[in-house]
């Protein structure tokens, strides 16, 4: 199946781009591929929510950055201010996109790969990667402010002596 459009939609008030909305976003240019791009429309609403100025120097910066790589493959960035019109106006521009099969459908069907060797798994098994490097990090942190506080030792000893009761015979 062949898609004339995606909408990818970011609300425009929020005025940080956490890890959560940049995994969402690599995640979904995984899906769709480079080629698939020029099909993709990426949504900014909820302009009601901020002041006009702010909303427009955010919307500058998401073009300069975050979405820069999509928009320089031909994806293209509307808005929607919760009118039927601006929402007519984001279908008329899909409308006239040349239909284009997903990066996915390319992977798994054409290509016959299994869904481990895709792109999108590959990007999950980076995110997958790079919170397990995450945790083990704060874990050897953790683990260094216990030995310089006394409780890695306190800590060692109770084990022991949780051991060594398990192992006591039963005195009854």
């Amino acid at each position: 199946m062949k898609l004339s459009g995606l909408i990818y939609v970011h609300r425009i008030s929020d005025f940080r781009m956490g890890g959560v909305s940049s995994r969402n976003f690599r995640m979904f240019h995984k899906l769709c591929g480079d080629d698939t791009l020029k099909n993709v429309v990426i949504v900014t609403n909820m302009w009601g929510e901020v002041d006009q100025a702010k909303g427009e120097m955010r919307e500058a910066e998401l073009k300069k950055f975050f979405f820069k790589p999509a928009l320089d493959k031909g994806a293209q960035m509307l808005r929607h201010d919760n009118t039927v019109e601006s929402t007519y106006n984001i279908l008329r521009h899909i409308i006239q996109n040349h239909p284009l099969p997903l990066k996915i459908q390319r992977e798994l069907v054409d290509e016959g790969q299994d869904i481990r060797q895709t792109a999108a798994a590959q990007e999950v098994g980076d995110q997958i990667q790079e919170l397990i490097q995450k945790h083990q990090a704060e874990i050897k942190k953790l683990q260094e402010e216990m030995k310089g506080s006394g409780l890695f030792l306190r800590r060692r000893l109770l084990t022991k002596m949780i051991l060594i009761h398990r192992d006591a015979p039963d005195e009854g």
